[in-house]
């Protein structure tokens, strides 16, 4: 039976997002690899399958164990793994967000954090590249906050089919940006060259497929999108 990795129920189905049928047709060409729209929520508890598939790789490396006493920066904060986040212990956790929506998040710019020189042990920070005006600039400014062996998780929608990121030159307005980039807020489609982004920044890491990490897990009955890899890169 399909069982929630994040509140550990047994669930009949996985509810399908409620706009499933309006998936640009587009990033179905372009096999962009992201959401699982068809498995999209839990029942449950309505977490979504990034939540449910971030959750797994994390257990999968030993990660919640490592954020014992570490000081956390989670960025555009998923409501569902922030009290699994808590429960580990960490020593201090900051929950930022450009337009906070909660209490207990701050405002924070990712391409002009307002925190010190390797101030973290690590950053948690999904799906914002793909809606950041440069990249190029919060990759800088993760790189400078984390301390040296400090670790970046930074999942984003991207094309195994494209050899290079596409954008156009101007927004091209939320009709047109939903066809190209999948949602009328994402101002990018990232590319199959998306590591060399990180490594440009100073980070080391890589993209690690599903099979690699869960190999005994079934995307279906876990209700997660298996060709999402975990992207996790290290401060050397």
């Amino acid at each position: 039976m399909p069982t929630c990795s994040v509140c550990r129920n047994t669930v009949a189905a996985w509810k399908p997002h409620p706009h499933l049928d309006q998936r640009s047709e587009f990033m179905k060409l372009m096999e962009t690899v992201g959401s699982d729209l068809a498995v999209y929520q839990c029942p449950a508890c309505g977490c979504t399958d990034r939540d449910r598939h971030l959750w797994l790789y994390l257990n999968a490396i030993g990660l919640p164990a490592s954020m014992r006493g570490a000081r956390l920066l989670h960025l555009a904060p998923e409501r569902h793994l922030e009290a699994l986040f808590e429960a580990c212990g960490p020593s201090e956790y900051i929950k930022g967000d450009l337009f906070p929506s909660r209490p207990n998040q701050v405002k924070v710019n990712a391409e002009q954090l307002q925190f010190d020189n390797g101030q973290f042990d690590m950053i948690v920070c999904n799906h914002v590249l793909e809606h950041v005006d440069s990249p190029e600039k919060v990759l800088s400014e993760f790189y400078r906050c984390l301390k040296p062996k400090g670790l970046l998780i930074a999942q984003t929608p991207y094309s195994p089919l494209l050899r290079r990121s596409f954008q156009l030159k101007e927004f091209p307005g939320k009709e047109l940006a939903t066809l190209l980039y999948g949602q009328a807020d994402h101002v990018r489609l990232f590319a199959d060259d998306i590591v060399g982004l990180f490594q440009a920044a100073g980070f080391q890491g890589d993209l690690l497929a599903h099979a690699t990490l869960l190999p005994g897990v079934d995307a279906m009955e876990a209700g997660i999108n298996a060709r999402e890899p975990l992207f996790i890169f290290t401060k050397p």
